[in-house]
């Protein structure tokens, strides 16, 4: 083969792996199998090499795809195997190696946490042995925490904790992103205790920061993180914990001491605590409490920026049909709330369905018409209350 056929499929395979699709991905695996066929068979301008495969396994790592990351980790040992052949080009590097446990953190598979730091342990001992090429570093670490993060399985924060500090032993320091997604991990988790360690996280990275570190500035990722832990959490009085979160990021904007403003999905946050708070009467009306005082600060913002969405006002409604009794203060709630959503072109098929679970048969009568307003759909409503709402399934 020519070294023209040569530079084509090259190109090809570079023009592939721009294009999204599982079919794009596919086909560049395929030329990449079949340059692998033809050098094996003695063209020598056809020797793969690390960064094209490298680049599809990076492919994979971004795909949805069930077995995505597995294929991504057979093509990192395919690496291997033609590295130990004598085709030094295809040697894997870190970046290789973080490209499979970024795949297996995508996944969301039930071993992917283990996946992924079984990837790091090897890459250790590798490094051990010599080979500094494949030194893993915080985007290696953040990528198998996020595996784990995103795993929900019920030791898995345990585990992210450990290798973080097995990281920090062999040198590797944590950043911002990798104590987010700890975060992430023990609220996923449904670990006794679970919210506070991820509270602790919180405030680690605000004391850190506030001792000069600017790296280290906690972000409204990790408050909002640090508040789903909260509302993930079956502790008592979790609607309470949330809020004073909240109200503690608030505080330090206000006064300039961590500029970190909370956002929609903040306050939305805060509400999910109180809808998905049990417990007795009083705990109820606490949550309701805050529920309704949190919502109404994020519709009454003067911000252009935070402004309450779809999940919002569904999550709002879910509250109060969960934590109010039925009667006409109830009625007199859900009916505001749902007019405003309206207003706002918010209405989507979450929200719909929380107006059908709290709202009383008159009252659905009044809002939505029709002879039996429970079978309206989404569809069956008018353009501009569902115009800036998302269309989803119900959850």
């Amino acid at each position: 083969m020519s070294n023209l056929t040569h530079r084509h499929s090259t190109r090809q395979s570079w023009h592939l792996l721009g294009q999204e699709g599982t079919v794009q991905r596919k086909k560049a695996e395929g030329l990449l199998k079949k340059m692998e066929e033809m050098y094996e068979g003695g063209n020598e301008e056809l020797r793969p090499n690390a960064i094209l495969y490298t680049s599809v396994i990076t492919a994979w790592s971004k795909s949805d795809e069930p077995g995505s990351a597995l294929r991504a980790e057979i093509l990192l040992k395919l690496m291997w195997t033609m590295f130990k052949r004598g085709n030094v080009a295809m040697k894997p590097n870190v970046v290789s190696f973080t490209a499979v446990i970024h795949a297996w953190a995508r996944s969301g598979e039930n071993d992917a946490g283990e996946r992924a730091e079984a990837l790091v342990d090897q890459m250790i001992k590798l490094y051990d042995e010599g080979d500094e090429a494949v030194k893993p570093n915080v985007r290696t670490l953040t990528a198998a925490v996020n595996a784990y993060a995103r795993n929900h399985g019920r030791d898995s924060a345990s585990k992210a904790n450990k290798l973080v500090k097995k990281m920090e032993a062999f040198g590797v320091l944590p950043n911002l992103q990798t104590y987010n997604s700890l975060i992430s991990a023990w609220g996923n988790s449904k670990q006794q205790g679970a919210p506070m360690m991820a509270e602790s996280i919180l405030y680690k990275l605000e004391s850190i920061f506030l001792d000069g570190n600017d790296d280290m500035k906690p972000s409204v990722v990790s408050y909002t993180s640090a508040i789903n832990a909260w509302a993930k959490s079956l502790e008592r009085g979790k609607a309470k914990k949330a809020q004073a979160i909240l109200e503690r990021m608030k505080r330090n904007s206000d006064s300039g001491r961590i500029n970190v403003e909370p956002n929609t999905v903040t306050y939305t946050s805060v509400i999910n605590a109180c809808a998905t708070t049990y417990g007795d009467k009083e705990e109820k009306q606490e949550a309701l409490k805050i529920a309704y005082s949190t919502f109404k600060e994020i519709t009454n913002s003067d911000s252009v920026t935070l402004r309450p969405n779809h999940i919002t006002y569904s999550t709002f409604l879910k509250a109060v049909s969960k934590l109010m009794p039925g009667g006409e203060k109830k009625d007199s709630i859900v009916s505001a709330a749902f007019r405003l959503c309206c207003k706002d072109g918010q209405v989507d098929d979450n929200c719909l369905f929380q107006l059908k679970s709290s709202a009383s048969p008159e009252l659905l009568c009044d809002l939505l018409g029709g002879a039996d307003p429970s079978e309206i759909t989404l569809e069956d409503l008018p353009i501009d209350w569902k115009r800036n709402g998302v269309k989803q399934k119900q959850i």
